[in-house]
């Protein structure tokens, strides 16, 4: 039983109480007045006085009798008076009593969702942490690029469709186009400032990485791969980048490690078919 359903209880008691020493007394009322009203008269015992005797004996039943009226009456409306108000307290108790089994049956429905919470939670640590400590390794950040990315990758005009088309665009197979995406990222994390086309590359990557999102968000297959949450991963972390400071910008120093421990992740991952 919860605190609220014992304070509930305490007050029932406490107000029954009340009613029972209500109804007691309007007991006693009533026993009072019909004591009296049954009582024979003094006078009316005399039989040896006369006349003048039976009259006052008579005048004296009236009396009596009215009184005893008088007082069944009174007692007749003190009971309905008790009947009343224990009634309407009845209904009352009852009122507090589904409200606080209500609240009581609220309270546990809301321990038990926390309680499942927090072994939901437990169990994927529990599982989530050894994929993490299983490719744990330290990372190796490369070097800053100054050369022009094009050039890095053998494309020597940029606005040539075709070749962007070649280089750039998804082939619609899960694993060529992740090594497509992870190699143009890692040219876009380590270029340096004043870099030359450094704004163009950075907004072909941005389009490049928005495809593959596209693509294969929805693929139930694809989204329950360990590369493909590696990657996403690292792709927010590009793009918010792209988001906060633009293109033009290099990737901040400070978050380059974590950046390419999942661009390293990624690749362990998709060398094991996962």
């Amino acid at each position: 039983m919860g605190h609220q359903s014992r304070a509930c209880l305490g007050r029932v008691l406490a107000v029954a109480a009340l009613i029972l020493g209500a109804l007691a007394l309007a007991g006693t009322a009533g026993g009072a007045f019909s004591i009296g009203a049954t009582a024979p008269h003094p006078l009316g015992a005399s039989h040896g006085n006369g006349g003048a005797g039976s009259l006052r004996a008579t005048g004296a039943g009236l009396e009596g009798r009215q009184a005893a009226a008088s007082g069944l009456g009174a007692t007749a409306a003190t009971l309905c008076g008790a009947l009343a108000a224990a009634a309407f307290v009845a209904r009352g108790l009852a009122l507090l009593a589904r409200q606080a089994a209500a609240a009581d049956h609220h309270t546990e429905a809301a321990d038990a969702a926390s309680r499942r919470r927090s072994m939901l939670g437990a169990v994927v640590v529990s599982v989530a942490a050894p994929t993490t400590a299983a490719f744990a390794a330290p990372v190796d950040v490369p070097d800053r690029i100054s050369q022009d990315p094009y050039e890095l990758i053998g494309l020597t005009d940029p606005e040539d469709s075709k070749e962007d088309k070649k280089e750039f665009y998804m082939k619609k197979k899960y694993r060529a186009d992740t090594y497509q995406l992870l190699k143009h990222m890692k040219i876009s994390g380590s270029l340096d400032k004043g870099t030359p086309n450094m704004e163009k590359w950075n907004k072909r990557i941005k389009e490049e990485m928005n495809d593959w999102v596209a693509l294969y968000r929805r693929q139930d297959l694809v989204v329950g791969r360990q590369s493909y949450y590696s990657l996403y991963s690292a792709v927010n972390t590009l793009a918010s980048h792209f988001t906060s400071y633009g293109p033009k910008f290099p990737f901040p120093s400070k978050r380059r490690a974590r950046f390419y421990e999942l661009i390293n992740t990624t690749e362990k991952y998709l060398e094991k078919g996962k």
